[in-house]
C-alpha cells in the first residue's frame, strides 16, 4: 500500500508543479521513479530533476551494482532533489522581471521564454542587459553536479562574461529566515581569475546577483566557508541567503576560491593549494569587484563583506588588507584566531573532531598534536592582536555565532568582539556575564561593532536543509530570524 501511495504521489508531482509545495519527494523516491521509466510532464520542475538523473544515467547504473549503503548514489539522488526544490522554488513566473524589446516602440516580452539576446529592463528602453533563460536541466547539472566540479568553476565561459540568467538558487527554500521575494535576482557568471597547475587550468568564478532594475544597490561581497577544504555544500549555504539581500537593496558578489588539501571538492585543477593562496584568491576577487563595481551599481557606498566560518576569517583578514576601502564586515561563526583555537583543542576545552581534522588538512601534519603555536599557518592566521592594538582602524563588525557550535568554538567570536574593544581577554564578551533574552544575546563590542549570540543552534544556523529549522524550539527559530534580519539591516 505504501508503494502504491508513493507512486501516486510521484505521478501527481510529475504532472503538476503546484504539488511541489504540498510534498517534496525524498531523494530515494525520485531515483525510484526515474528507474521505473514512468512518464512525466515535460514542463514541470519534476522534469528538471528527471533530466538531471538522466545526465548521470551510466553512473547510476554503475552505482546500483555497488554494495549498500552507497554514499555516492545517495549524494547523487540528494542533488536531484535539490534541483527539484530550486527550480520549483520560483513558484510562478511573476518572480521573473519584465523585459522589453525595442521594435519602433518599447514592447514587453516574457522573460520565461527569452532567448539569449539584448533586452531592456524598463518601459522606456533605457537600461539594457544581455539575458538568457536556458534549460532547467542544464541549470541543475551546473549547480547541482554531485561531484562538485562544476560548482564555482567557470571554464565553460571560455573567459567570456555570461548573460544574465534567473538566479533560482538564491531562493532555494532551505534558509531559516523565510524568503519573501518580490522579484527573483538575476545572476551573471564571470571568471575573475585563472591559475594553472600540473593538472591544468583553474577558472575561478565570480557570481554577481542583482535585481534587474536595482541600479543604486549597496554592494556586498559574500565569502563562503568550508574550512578551506570544501565549497559545494557551504557555498550553497551562502548562496541561498542572497535573495534576502537583493530584496533589501543589495547587489551581491560571490567569489569561489581554490581549496587546500587534495580532499577538496573543487577538482584537481583547483585543489591542493596553500591557505595563503586561497586568501590571495579572495584578495584578487575583492580587487575585481572594486574594478568592476561601477558596471553593476551607481552606489557610492563601500563594498560590505560578509563571510561564513572560513569565509568569516577571510572577511576579517580582507578588511586588514584594505582598511581604507572596507568599513563594514559581518563575520558569521568565524575562526579568526588560529592560535587560540589550537590552544583549546590541545588543552581539551574544545574537544570537537572537525576542527582537529581541519587543522591537520590545512597544515599537512599527521595529527593536530604535532602542531605548534610557532607554525607559520598558526601565526599568519591569528588576526586579533592587530585589532586589539588599533581597534579604531578596524571596520565596524556585526559578529554572530551559536553557543552550541560543534565546528568552531564560540570563543572565536567572543575574542573578536573583545579585540574590537581593545582587550582580547578582558573585553565585554564574557561567558559569565552573557544575558540571553529569548535565546538571543547582544554584546556591544565598541561604539560601532556588536556581537550576537544564540543560546542554542549550531554551525550554519542560517540554513536547515539537513536538520530542523527550530533548534531551540520556536524561540530559537525566532532568535535566528532576528539575527539575520538585524544583520541585513546593519550592513546597509
Amino acid at each position: 500500500m505504501r508503494q502504491i501511495m508513493k507512486v501516486a504521489m510521484l505521478s501527481a508531482l510529475a504532472c503538476s508543479a503546484s504539488a511541489l509545495s504540498a510534498q517534496i519527494p525524498t531523494p530515494n523516491d525520485l531515483l525510484e521513479y526515474y528507474l521505473s521509466e514512468k512518464p512525466y510532464h515535460p514542463n514541470t520542475p519534476f522534469a528538471a530533476s528527471m533530466g538531471y538523473l538522466a545526465h548521470y544515467d551510466d553512473k547510476i547504473r554503475e552505482l546500483l551494482t555497488a554494495p549498500q549503503p552507497n554514499i555516492e548514489l545517495a549524494r547523487l539522488s540528494g542533488h536531484a532533489q535539490l534541483c527539484l526544490r530550486a527550480v520549483g522554488s520560483r513558484s510562478s513566473n511573476s518572480l521573473l522581471p519584465t523585459l522589453y524589446k525595442q521594435d519602433g516602440q518599447c514592447t514587453a516580452i516574457s522573460a520565461l521564454n527569452a532567448k539569449r539576446d539584448w533586452y531592456y529592463t524598463d518601459q522606456q528602453c533605457n537600461h539594457s542587459i544581455e539575458y538568457k533563460q536556458g534549460s532547467d536541466t542544464q541549470y541543475c547539472i551546473r549547480n547541482f553536479d554531485y561531484t562538485a566540479r562544476n560548482y564555482g568553476n567557470s571554464r565553460d565561459l571560455n573567459h567570456v562574461q555570461d548573460a544574465w540568467i534567473p538566479g533560482y538558487q538564491s531562493i532555494l527554500p532551505i534558509t531559516t529566515l523565510p524568503h519573501s521575494t518580490t522579484q527573483l535576482p538575476l545572476l551573471q557568471r564571470n571568471t575573475y581569475k585563472t591559475t594553472y597547475n600540473k593538472n591544468g587550468a583553474c577558472h575561478l568564478e565570480m557570481r554577481v546577483y542583482k535585481k534587474a532594475n536595482s541600479h543604486n544597490a549597496t554592494p556586498l561581497m559574500l565569502i563562503h566557508g568550508g574550512g578551506w577544504v570544501a565549497r559545494q555544500d557551504t557555498g550553497r549555504s551562502a548562496e541561498v541567503q542572497i535573495a534576502h539581500f537583493t530584496e533589501a537593496g543589495f547587489m551581491v558578489y560571490m567569489p569561489f576560491y581554490r581549496l587546500v588539501s587534495n580532499v577538496g571538492d573543487a577538482g584537481a585543477q583547483c585543489n591542493n593549494v596553500d591557505i595563503e593562496e586561497s586568501k590571495q584568491d579572495i584578495k584578487d576577487a575583492f580587487l575585481w569587484a572594486q574594478n568592476n563595481n561601477s558596471n553593476y551599481t551607481t552606489s557610492d557606498k563601500s563594498i560590505r563583506i560578509m563571510g561564513q566560518s572560513a569565509g568569516g576569517h577571510m572577511a576579517v583578514w580582507l578588511s586588514q588588507q584594505f582598511p581604507d576601502k572596507i568599513d563594514k564586515i559581518a563575520p558569521m561563526f568565524p575562526v579568526p584566531d588560529f592560535a587560540h583555537q589550537l590552544q583549546e583543542v590541545q588543552n581539551g576545552s574544545y574537544d570537537k573532531p572537525y576542527i582537529k581534522w581541519m587543522l591537520t588538512q590545512l597544515t599537512g601534519k599527521t595529527s593536530w598534536q604535532d602542531l605548534s603555536m610557532q607554525d607559520p599557518i598558526i601565526t599568519n592566521n591569528s588576526l586579533l592582536q592587530s585589532i586589539e592594538i588599533d581597534p579604531d582602524n578596524a571596520p565596524a563588525m556585526f559578529i554572530s555565532h551559536a553557543m552550541k557550535d560543534n565546528i568552531v568554538s564560540v570563543s572565536q567570536a567572543m575574542r573578536l568582539c573583545n579585540a574590537a574593544s581593545g582587550d582580547i581577554v578582558g573585553g565585554p564578551a564574557q561567558k559569565s556575564s552573557l544575558i540571553f533574552n529569548e535565546q538571543h544575546s547582544i554584546t556591544q563590542c565598541n561604539a560601532k561593532s556588536e556581537l550576537h549570540l544564540l543560546e542554542f543552534g549550531s554551525h550554519h544556523f542560517d540554513v536547515c536543509y539537513e536538520r530542523p529549522c527550530d533548534e531551540g524550539g520556536f524561540q530559537g527559530e525566532q532568535a535566528i530570524k532576528s539575527i539575520m534580519t538585524s544583520m541585513i539591516n546593519w550592513l546597509k
